[in-house]
């Protein structure tokens, strides 16, 4: 159970208006809410400094006289929306901290009493990190809350920007643009954002919208935001998959704005001592076998080409104009090599062991069609998790391998899997083909020219069944 700072502002009528109200909010999660202008305020005060602070003697205060444009200070916001008569107070990272007495106001000559108080809630104040790839077909994101919710509107919003996406307490489900929120009307909601772009990524918010009860808000409810988890939402390019002793094409997009600029690509993060200059627009006609560039100033589209690939070639690019970057690009190298098709009997088990060709490393075994989806979506054991479930994972040090166990086998256990080593993340994949049947169990080899590599040298043995396999002819 994590501690939640409960803000109330005391709803207080005096001849019909209200001069404070009370809102919720949780420890590590964020509120919005809004001050309304008194009846009687005149029409011009909407032009006047707004302000929220703390105590009477307005500490730690934020304020603006700006319309239609967030001001910041720390961990406060606040928006003066010059078409209403309100404004919109936010505040990121709520802790135990907060308790005391705030006030909303104009310029001194009205105001809203505040009160923060601690309570206690659950499923409030987390935050999660979720990475994407551009032209990502959707990702969905999951927003638990607690069951006393499950009529609330809920609410999925992105810092800093607009619109505040909302899916009322009506309906299960709603889309809009490239967004769909769905809800369980039991503890959760899901957002599932459409054709990811690099425009997506970001910090975004979950919450739901209630008042000062825990029950569903009525039409007339003076309502406020409660978000109750954050995620950080990064967006990369899509790794660029190239074969050993072939060419391939670092694409690099940049605003219209830089057409004129010299254009870098660099592998590391170009302008830092750590990056290795690869080439920049201004290098065209330098002779080099091995590096072609292309600047289309019309399509804003930089491009370097880079032949004859070799493992050396494996890593993370970057392009820059000026002080600006691009997402990172990912190299990988595709090598030639063998790989290994293994067959199995459903309710038998089978001992996969990888070679180690380097010292120092992290070993891991992931399940996925492709090794950087492998990584980070399907690791089943892993040198700092050696148990989970049916898998298992044993280092030989003598014998030069890490081995994999996978007993209890069943036929959901079919597919592509990786063993993996990393070193300062760098990451050397070999390829391993798992195929579980019903029957007698038995196995078979195929030698294929592809394996994965990413910034590193592979040798692979596979030991099935105590017989280990090594030495084998490539084709």
């Amino acid at each position: 159970m994590k501690a939640v700072i409960i803000i109330f502002i005391t709803l207080c009528l005096i001849s019909g208006q209200v001069l404070c109200f009370r809102v919720f909010g949780c420890t590590g999660g964020s509120l919005m809410f809004k001050c309304m202008y008194k009846k009687e305020s005149k029409t011009n005060d909407q032009h006047k400094v707004k302000y929220f602070c703390r105590d009477r003697s307005c500490k730690m205060a934020i304020s603006t006289d700006f319309q239609s444009r967030w001001v910041y200070n720390g961990r406060f916001a606040l928006y003066d929306d010059e078409n209403s008569r309100f404004f919109t107070v936010f505040i990121r990272n709520l802790n135990r901290e907060d308790d005391g007495e705030y006030t909303c106001g104009n310029n001194q000559t009205w105001s809203h009493n505040v009160t923060l108080v601690e309570s206690k809630e659950s499923r409030c104040g987390k935050s999660v990190i979720r990475d994407g790839y551009l032209g990502q077909k959707k990702i969905t994101f999951r927003c638990e809350y607690d069951e006393k919710f499950k009529t609330h509107t809920k609410v999925f919003y992105r810092l800093n920007k607009d619109p505040v996406h909302v899916l009322n307490s009506s309906r299960s489900s709603q889309s809009s643009e490239n967004f769909i929120l769905s809800d369980s009307h039991k503890d959760h909601f899901t957002v599932t954002i459409r054709d990811i772009s690099a425009a997506d990524g970001g910090v975004y918010l979950c919450g739901v919208e209630r008042d000062e009860s825990d029950h569903r808000p009525s039409e007339t409810s003076i309502t406020h935001i409660t978000f109750i988890k954050e995620i950080q939402l990064n967006v990369y390019v899509p790794p660029v998959v190239g074969r050993e002793g072939d060419s391939s094409e670092i694409k690099c997009s940049y605003d219209e704005n830089h057409s004129t600029e010299i254009k870098h690509l660099c592998k590391g993060k170009c302008f830092t001592k750590d990056a290795q200059n690869i080439i920049s627009s201004d290098k065209v006609h330098v002779n080099n076998p091995k590096i072609s560039v292309k600047d289309d100033t019309e399509l804003n589209l930089f491009t370097v080409t880079l032949s004859d690939l070799t493992a050396e070639d494996a890593g993370i690019y970057w392009c820059a104009v000026k002080e600006a970057f691009n997402l990172p690009i990912e190299l990988l190298i595709v090598l030639k090599d063998a790989l290994f098709t293994h067959e199995a009997s459903v309710g038998g088990s089978v001992s996969i062991s990888c070679k180690n060709v380097r010292t120092q490393t992290q070993r891991l075994f992931c399940r996925g069609d492709q090794p950087n989806i492998c990584v980070r979506d399907g690791v089943r054991v892993s040198s700092n998790t050696r148990t989970n479930g049916r898998f298992s994972l044993t280092d030989e040090t003598s014998a030069g391998v890490f081995t994999v166990n996978i007993s209890n086998l069943t036929e959901e256990d079919s597919g592509k899997y990786w063993c993996a080593e990393e070193t300062s993340g760098s990451f050397v994949f070999t390829e391993v083909h798992l195929h579980v049947t019903q029957g007698k169990t038995s196995f078979s080899t195929m030698v294929t020219k592809k394996k994965f590599r990413h910034t590193r040298n592979l040798l692979n043995s596979i030991i099935i069944e105590n017989e280990t396999l090594t030495n084998l002819p490539l084709y």
